[in-house]
């Protein structure tokens, strides 16, 4: 929706309501405290259309329906397009809408009833969620053919800081997590270029422009590693876990219900 649609909207419904919902001054907006109170009564009023939908879904013929789904980059390259091609040949009336965001932003949007069901990595605050363990994910370092490193069958995180790195965009959980430990080293990044996709990662790496940290389900697939090598970091911070989070399961339309069984069921055969 167009800012000055969604500007028209919130003017008619302050005039409807007889309240002002948002103070407005040159640096942008910001709600009232009737704005606030606005806010409540939508999300109460999102959880109730939840549940109406989860308690109707029940009397149709089959399993058919929508699912909105967050999810993040990792799980979107290493999991979810083998998972979700099972899911719908066993339940083909159900649409799935997947959008990739980052994992902050995926459990906001989750518990404010945007989606159904987030994906996302264990670390970030999920308070108000249920939570349910879906894949894990260890950190490596990806290095040039020929690089110093490449010969080892394990390095620890400070080994990279003497060498070049390709980093990911700012906003990332990678980016964080090797800027956090960096910082417990209190040695600096050599950051030679950041990216913002795994394939751009790989490129650069491959023309060897540096190495770079990575997960081991966003490396490639076997056979990909022709001009690099990928070593696994030694380092306790470097296992990870994906989880798969909502509100209430029993709130949950019946197709989003049968989606998080499938996906928990995937991930057992998987171990």
């Amino acid at each position: 929706m167009a800012t000055s649609a969604v500007s028209k909207r919130i003017s008619d419904l302050e005039d409807t309501l007889a309240v002002q919902l948002l103070e407005r001054h040159s640096g942008g907006v910001r709600p009232t405290a009737a704005g606030c109170e606005l806010v409540r009564h939508a999300k109460e009023m999102l959880l109730l259309l939840a549940r109406m939908r989860a308690d109707l879904s029940g009397f149709g013929e089959g399993v058919k329906g929508d699912v909105n789904v967050f999810a993040n980059s990792t799980s979107i390259v290493g999991f979810l397009g083998k998972d979700m091609c099972g899911f719908l040949g066993r339940y083909p009336g159900v649409q799935v809408r997947l959008e990739e965001w980052s994992s902050p932003y995926i459990v906001r949007s989750v518990r404010d009833g945007i989606a159904d069901i987030g994906i996302f990595w264990s670390g970030a605050a999920s308070a108000g969620l249920t939570i349910l363990p879906y894949r894990p994910a260890n950190l490596v370092v990806v290095v040039p053919r020929g690089h110093a490193l490449a010969g080892e069958t394990r390095v620890a995180f400070g080994q990279t800081l003497d060498y070049d790195h390709i980093a990911f965009h700012e906003g990332s959980l990678l980016y964080r997590m090797t800027q956090q430990a960096a910082a417990a080293a209190r040695r600096p990044i050599r950051t030679r270029l950041q990216v913002t996709s795994f394939d751009a990662v790989r490129t650069m790496v491959r023309a060897g422009l540096g190495l770079a940290v990575m997960t081991d389900v966003t490396v490639g697939q076997p056979g990909d590693e022709e001009g690099w090598a990928v070593i696994p970091l030694s380092d306790a911070w470097a296992s990870l876990e994906i989880v798969i989070g909502f509100r209430e399961f029993d709130t949950l339309p019946r197709a989003a219900q049968h989606f998080v069984t499938h996906l928990q069921a995937a991930a057992r055969s998987a171990d």
